[in-house]
């Protein structure tokens, strides 16, 4: 044999062994990923969902040739049952890009979107909602018009939500939902921070009384009133300057402070509210959706 046909042989060999030992080496890994996604399979349905995200992301670190790309989902849908939506869009954002099918990006998407609605991120949520490809899917369309609903809800343009909400529910469910819409509205001017503000401005202590806090509103009204007799009693026995200097010192500070106080509770309240709403909206949508 010549030495040119031994190292023709001799450099087959060699890519034989290269070859063999890549597809065993591939077939070793494989097995592990397997194994690990079966765990961690495990460990999501047991509820043990920390050890299950590990599991999870170590498959991600192994799987080069991305075989599980399912896996961006699962670990999406994990951190929002822990309550980090911040981390779940960023999984989400990924698992919709790493899947083929059209349907489960489209689901990837919403899941995002309601993860902006947890954070009141509603114009986000709303621009991602307008970046939707159209389906002509009646399923995917309803529920685009659910979460355009919902976002206007949560962005205070009841009009607009009541206008998606007719694709979503039938005319009895419409009924309620717009009855709801101006319950709200009602309760919303009844506690205006704007206006619970001013009036303990010119009254203080006038706002809580008025946003139910009876306790601090006596509270402020008596405090005040103490505080400027007693400046005036400083101003007679003392000096004008000793009682003023009293008074601008503890009744400013005390002034301010009611007036914001009574600014947030109202904002409170109609936070509150606008919660209890939307879940009584959510309910009246699950008995009334168009079929």
């Amino acid at each position: 044999m010549t030495r040119s046909g031994t190292t023709t042989t001799a450099m087959r060999n060699v890519l034989s062994i290269i070859l063999f030992s890549s597809l065993l080496s591939s077939a070793l890994i494989a097995q592990p990923i397997r194994q690990l996604k079966e765990h961690a399979d495990e460990q999501f349905l047991a509820g043990n969902l920390r050890t299950a995200l590990k599991e999870y992301q170590r498959i991600l670190f192994f799987d080069e040739d991305n075989r599980y790309s399912e896996v961006y989902g699962d670990i999406a849908d994990i951190y929002v049952v822990l309550g980090d939506d911040e981390n779940a869009i960023v999984y989400y954002d990924f698992a919709r890009k790493a899947v083929s099918s059209d349907s489960l990006k489209l689901e990837y998407s919403f899941s995002r979107i309601l993860c902006q609605f947890r954070q009141q991120r509603f114009l986000l949520g709303l621009s991602d909602l307008y970046d939707l490809p159209e389906t002509g899917s009646p399923y995917f369309e309803a529920k685009k018009n659910l979460y355009a609903a919902a976002c206007h809800f949560g962005l205070g343009e009841t009009g607009r939500s009541l206008e998606y909400f007719t694709g979503v529910v039938d005319s009895a469910g419409m009924a309620e939902i717009s009855k709801l819409i101006r319950d709200l509205e009602r309760f919303k001017k009844k506690y205006d921070p704007d206006r619970l503000q001013l009036m303990s401005i010119f009254l203080p202590g006038l706002g809580q009384l008025v946003a139910g806090d009876l306790k601090n509103g006596l509270n402020s009204i008596l405090l005040l009133g103490g505080i400027g007799v007693y400046s005036y009693h400083t101003m007679v026995t003392y000096s004008i300057l000793d009682g003023t200097l009293f008074l601008l010192t503890w009744f400013y500070r005390y002034y301010t402070g009611g007036h914001k106080k009574a600014y947030e509770l109202g904002a409170g309240k109609i936070r509150d509210q606008q919660r209890l709403t939307y879940q009584q909206i959510l309910e009246v949508v699950r008995r009334h959706a168009i079929r």
